[in-house]
């Protein structure tokens, strides 16, 4: 005798499943949803219109992006075969639906154009619903992970046309890049590359998103802050339309390259945006500006006395500005009785955004880094500390100083 529970309860109701006649394979995909992605689609589906693009060239992995999230896309193939199934509606009833709907009278031999899914034949009165179709036969699954925005290709497509003021621009070869050319090939949801190009003081230029050449900027700023200087000033409200007049009147544009709307854009990209000024004023950021003013190897305390005279006694320098964008090395000096430090520019933005490339790169600079010194140069690679914490342990090997200090050396041994 059979075993009870193998068998189907006496109301069950047996459905057919059939292929429609015009199947054909492939046609769905099976997009498991992280819950991340889940909340999102249920908060702004209720609100907005959902957006969602898969973005990369040909020879990319594949990324799917939100207005605001970037999610890793890959096929993942499944064991067993997935058939979705859908109600198959009855060509007796599709037809009463539509003689309900159109108020005349058809001819039971009528035979309208048939849905994908309808099937000719008796069908119970009871209920139309008694057989489903295949949709599609299914095998793979394509797998959402949220990771780190892959940016690195815009340093690559913005440094080649960087502008340096229109006297130069016959010398710019690179292409010029315009909003949706950068979609279309950076691997980000918009957001992301929108605070890329803020971080990177961008400016767009007649419909295409430029880099400002490092010494153009670093000209403008001095001008800039020399100006407030003579217009006594102060940094938290610097009023816009005044302090273009007066750099225009000291240095015309067609003289020094320099135009009232390139001022402009330099006081709204170093303004410090939590800080609510009124209509026309700034609020100049003193971190955005000591990041900035940065340069080649220079022995530290020469660098801070210069740094500082660059500011023009508007900011408190600070070492923690430049975390991620500059080294400090220590070298013996020629006596060998003591050591001095050096720091030169070296940005984390130029590194590799492959993990254990981006370590290789960084003991290539220095055999070993304290644990504040590294983590500025990765943070970028992950989305919280905990997962910075298990990628240092993954690719670098960590010693413990007896000043309680954590050590950070390559893995491999050369």
């Amino acid at each position: 005798m059979a075993n009870p529970s193998t068998q189907p309860p006496s109301n069950a109701k047996t459905t057919d499943i059939i292929f429609p006649r015009n199947f054909v394979q492939s046609s769905y995909v099976l997009l498991e949803v992280p819950k991340c992605l889940e909340s999102y689609i249920d908060r702004v589906g209720e609100d907005g219109e959902l957006s969602f693009q898969v973005r990369g060239t040909e020879k990319d992995t594949a990324v799917l992006c939100t207005l605001t999230q970037t999610f890793n896309l890959q096929r993942a193939h499944t064991s067993n075969m997935l058939l979705p199934v859908a109600p198959v509606i009855s060509q007796r009833s599709h037809d009463m639906d539509m003689d309900a709907d159109l108020d005349m009278a058809m001819d039971s031999d009528f035979n309208t154009e048939a849905d994908p899914y309808d099937i000719h034949g008796p069908q119970s009165d009871e209920s139309p619903y008694e057989k489903q179709a295949i949709l599609d036969m299914l095998d793979s699954v394509l797998d959402l992970s949220l990771i780190p925005p892959r940016l690195e290709r815009l340093s690559e497509l913005l440094g080649r046309s960087q502008f340096e003021g229109w006297n130069q621009e016959s010398q710019v070869k690179g292409h010029l890049y315009t909003w949706n050319q950068l979609q279309s090939v950076i691997q980000a949801s918009d957001t992301e590359i929108l605070q890329w190009l803020k971080d990177r003081h961008a400016c767009l230029i007649k419909g295409h998103w430029r880099l400002f050449k490092r010494r153009f900027m670093y000209d403008i700023l001095q001008d800039i802050l020399m100006t407030l200087n003579v217009l006594e000033m102060s940094t938290d409200a610097v009023h816009g339309a005044t302090l273009c007049n007066m750099i225009e009147e000291e240095a015309p544009g067609k003289e020094s390259g320099i135009e009232t709307w390139m001022v402009e854009h330099c006081l709204k990209s170093f303004s410090d945006d939590e800080q609510s000024t009124e209509p026309g004023y700034y609020h100049l950021s003193g971190k955005k500006l000591c990041t900035f003013m940065g340069g080649n190897r220079w022995k530290l305390e020469d660098f801070v006395y210069a740094w500082e005279k660059s500011l023009h006694g508007h900011y408190q320098t600070d070492l923690a500005c430049l975390a991620g964008e500059c080294v400090v090395e220590a070298d013996r000096a020629p006596d060998r009785n003591q050591t001095i430090r050096y720091i030169r520019y070296f940005s984390k933005s130029h590194l590799p955004i492959d993990p254990a490339t981006r370590f290789t790169a960084l003991f290539e600079i220095k055999n070993k880094w304290e644990a504040q010194e590294i983590r500025p140069f990765l943070r970028d690679l992950v989305l919280d500390d905990k997962k910075l914490d298990v990628m240092l342990i993954k690719h670098a090997r960590s010693t413990k100083q007896p000043n309680g200090e954590v050590i950070y050396s390559s893995r491999i041994i050369k």
